[in-house]
């Protein structure tokens, strides 16, 4: 083996000599002992752009001490090898990958010197086996627990790829560390264990969602006002060089003269209040954005002014919306490449604030992004919001506007859970929208479309099969368990599911659910008044893969043999027959006779409901 080596590393010796002199980026080279990598995703932190390679190792030393020179060269020529001729068919890694990659090189290297390990040429499977037992004890740093699987195999991952690259290095493992096996399996990683992000719960989402747009909608006018004189009194002091008392003074007596209050009552007077409310509107635009749009955070936080555009749809005459933005992911250039996602009426709303929120921000910065805030050490620095602010500012938002707990706690929000809960959205209403939420979130090329349904965006196509089972199974649950359902499904359904009732037919049923779920193609779609169990064969309203949003409408469901009602939509139902018998008074006779209809339809669903009620009370 040693002589193979070293045969290789004679053929590669000019392609090898100059790695350290290769640019790593526009300013470093991989050689350098700071990397300054070209990374300029919209809300990252300026610090996460840098990766230092004099890092404080467990024994007190720094991994360039000359005494690991060995390990450090080791480290950075593996980094080297995979962005200038990575394994076949693999990518090469973006500047992002690098800077990750590099962090856990430096742990990996730590644990290395603590376990007596001078070289990666030591590194054998009784080394990976000790690897990987220190890794399921370590702390993650964000959660506290112990790392994660797809944590651990990322480490892993490193290992079994310096043994692929190992024709091309001076220093890497001898023999596989993990023969026969793939690094995430060694590291336990399976559907189970991968801890997907998950969506925000229908309820919370809903409350978040509806408590954003009042602010956005109502509040806003009041808030941005205040923030403006606020922001005048502020720079026209600082003109004329009064203290901060002074211009304490004249903000407060400008307030009070203006008597700004917001549409709940709050008075908008004291200088931290009204700063404290100008955060919490940007907030709800953010949310509003991530909720309706689902944009990625790198991509909402992109935003400049004039994000708003509005463009002729064909020959129509009419103009649609769209938010521009840069898109990150999959692109080439590290600024990103130039993209439009639609905007509906609330999202231009929330853009309209945010341009003026930021307005006086970037004036006195000459930036054009949205968000900005003061922060640095002396906190007047004017900057860019990052990730990790504006997933704190969300659940702060949340807890000021009093969004109800999930399972007893608050739910802890991140950004990427809108994008999720958007998909869902999408997805449960109407799997035909599939082709158009994909092009949507920028997932796929054009090609994609040519080849129909789902093409290669396999992402997008499990994370929609995944919420549409979700759907599925909730749904088929709640009509198995019932006593009471309405709609010709629901008879057909309340005819055979004693069996799957109460407790007892507790396991029975989660037995038959998880059956369906694996065996069958089965799914059930949900509306307001009730669940569709879809078959495109006897849909009355021509739906061919789902039901079809254009004709489907309650009184067309009610006819569908596919179509159940449970008590959980009794509510609609209810609704819907006051409000035809409010206009009963001023309608003429045939609009009566539509009511009519309207309100007969609605007694017979509610009478099937209550009729369940009774004759399980009558047992």
């Amino acid at each position: 083996m040693n002589r193979e080596r070293s045969s290789l590393h004679a053929s590669n010796d000019s392609a090898r000599k100059d790695w350290t002199s290769t640019p790593v980026s526009s300013r470093s080279r991989f050689g350098d002992d700071v990397w300054y990598l070209d990374i300029h995703l919209a809300g990252r932190r300026p610090d996460q752009n840098r990766l230092s390679w004099d890092a404080l190792l467990p024994d007190g030393s720094h991994l360039t001490d000359p005494e690991h020179a060995v390990l450090l060269r080791a480290a950075k020529q593996y980094l080297w090898s995979m962005m200038i001729d990575p394994p076949e068919g693999q990518k090469r890694p973006s500047s992002l990958t690098l800077y990750a990659q590099g962090r856990s090189l430096r742990t990996l290297i730590g644990w290395m010197i603590s376990d007596g390990l001078s070289s990666f040429q030591m590194f054998d499977p009784s080394a990976a086996r000790r690897l990987i037992a220190w890794l399921r004890t370590r702390a993650g740093k964000v959660s506290g627990r112990t790392l994660r699987p797809i944590t651990v195999g990322g480490y892993l991952t490193i290992i079994v790829n310096m043994y692929r690259q190992r024709a091309k290095l001076e220093d890497s493992p001898l023999t596989d560390p993990f023969p026969g096996q793939a690094a995430f399996e060694v590291a336990g990683l399976t559907s189970a264990t991968k801890g997907a992000i998950p969506f925000i719960p229908d309820s919370i989402a809903v409350d978040l969602l509806s408590k954003a747009l009042v602010w956005a909608e109502s509040y806003s006018a009041s808030i941005i006002e205040a923030s403006e004189l606020l922001s005048q009194v502020v720079t026209d002091a600082r003109q004329k060089g009064l203290s901060r008392d002074v211009t304490r003074r004249l903000v407060k007596e400008a307030t009070q003269r203006a008597n700004i209050v917001v549409p709940n009552g709050w008075p908008l007077i004291e200088p931290r209040s009204i700063r404290r409310h100008a955060l919490h509107l940007a907030d709800a635009c953010f949310i509003l954005i991530a909720g309706f749009v689902g944009m990625r955070v790198s991509e909402i936080l992109s935003m400049q002014a004039g994000a708003i555009e509005y463009h002729p749809i064909g020959d129509t005459g009419l103009k649609q919306a769209y938010i521009a933005a840069r898109l990150f992911k999959t692109a080439d250039h590290p600024y990103g490449r130039p993209e439009k996602w639609i905007a509906p009426a609330p999202v231009i709303r929330a853009v309209e604030c945010l341009e003026r929120l930021s307005s006086p921000l970037r004036t006195a910065s000459g930036r054009r992004d949205l968000f900005l805030v003061k922060g640095g050490p002396l906190h007047n620095q004017i900057m860019p919001l990052t990730g990790i602010h504006i997933t704190e500012r969300i659940n702060l938002f949340a807890a000021f506007v009093g969004v109800p707990h999930h399972k007893g706690a608050r739910w802890p929000f991140s950004p990427h859970q809108f994008r999720k809960t958007f998909a869902r959205f999408v997805a449960r209403r109407d799997r035909s929208q599939l082709l158009a939420l994909a092009d949507h979130f920028k997932h796929v090329s054009i090609a994609m479309t040519s080849r129909g349904y789902v093409g290669n965006d396999f992402g997008l196509h499990e994370l929609v099969d995944h919420e549409g089972q979700t759907e599925t199974a909730l749904a088929l649950d709640d009509l198995l368990k019932s006593d009471s359902l309405g709609g010709r499904m629901g008879e057909r359904i309340m005819a055979r599911n004693a069996a799957y009732r109460g407790r007892a037919g507790e396991q029975v049923r989660r037995d038959y659910v998880a059956f369906v779920l694996a065996e069958t193609d089965l799914r059930i779609n949900a509306c307001d008044y009730g669940w569709c169990v879809f078959q495109a064969e006897s849909a009355v309203c021509g739906g061919e893969m789902a039901p079809n949003e254009a004709t489907r409408s309650p009184s067309v469901c009610l006819g569908c043999p596919n179509f159940a009602t449970t008590d959980k939509h009794a509510g609609y139902w209810r609704d819907r027959r006051e409000r035809n018998l409010a206009l009963w008074g001023d309608a003429s006779a045939l609009a009566r006779a539509a009511l009519s209809k309207a309100v007969e339809e609605c007694d017979r669903v509610l009478a099937h409901l209550s009729k369940g009620h009774d004759e399980q009370k009558a047992k």
